[in-house]
C-alpha cells in the first residue's frame, strides 16, 4: 500500500513564496537555519539545492553572518533596480 502525499490546500506554491520574501523576519529565520545548518558540518550545496537557492548565497549569508551576526543577514537598504520615476511621479 502507497503511502499518500501530503499537499497544502488553498495555497499555491508562490503564494506562500510571497508571504515569506515579504517579511523581513521570515527571510532571516530561514537565512538563519542554513547558517546553524552549515555549522552543524551539513553541505551548504546540498543545502542549496534542497532550498532552491545558490551555493554563492549561502557562502555570502555566512560571511555576513560571520561578521554581524543576526543583523547581517537582513537585505540592506537601497538594493536593487533604482526607480525611473521620480518622487512626485511614484506619489501620483
Amino acid at each position: 500500500m502507497a503511502k499518500s502525499t501530503l499537499k497544502v490546500q488553498g495555497y499555491e506554491p508562490e503564494e506562500i513564496k510571497k508571504i515569506i520574501n515579504s517579511n523581513d523576519a521570515y527571510m532571516v529565520g530561514i537565512r538563519l537555519y542554513i547558517v546553524y545548518k552549515v555549522s552543524q558540518g551539513f553541505s551548504s550545496r546540498k543545502l542549496a539545492e534542497l532550498y532552491g537557492i545558490s551555493f554563492k548565497q549561502i557562502t555570502n549569508w555566512i560571511h555576513r553572518f560571520e561578521k554581524g551576526g543576526k543583523d547581517g543577514l537582513y537585505d540592506k537598504k537601497g538594493r536593487g533596480r533604482k526607480s525611473l520615476l521620480n518622487e512626485k511621479q511614484l506619489k501620483g
